[in-house]
């Protein structure tokens, strides 16, 4: 599994649901994140943190980008003027999964 993560800043009076708004996709696609959290932080509520799980390989990664870019170049026009630059934007290979809270911790 991998861990797609994307830091950017929201424009001056830009709130995150008018972001989300743009932001969510018209079309969904084999492979698609199964999960996507985004937060806001808590010192600057105009800076977004947005992590998406990813159920592929890094060799399917590729191909998932090739299929889905058209979608991608829409959302990206729609968003434009809402976000700056990106500040972080990877993608990260998962090698631990530990449930502090309840125990478990892989060894």
């Amino acid at each position: 599994m991998l861990i797609g993560a994307m830091v950017r800043r929201l424009n001056d009076g830009v709130d995150y649901a008018t972001f989300r708004d743009a932001w969510l996709p018209d079309e969904r696609f084999e492979g698609d994140p199964r999960r996507v959290l985004s937060a806001i932080d808590l010192a600057d509520p105009q800076q977004l943190l947005t992590v998406a799980m990813i159920d592929a390989t890094p060799e399917e990664v590729p191909g998932w980008v090739a299929r889905i870019g058209a979608s991608e170049q829409r959302r990206a026009e729609r968003i434009k003027g809402l976000v700056g630059p990106w500040q972080l934007n990877a993608t990260y290979r998962i090698v631990g999964d530990d449930d502090l809270a309840a125990g478990a911790v892989a060894r």
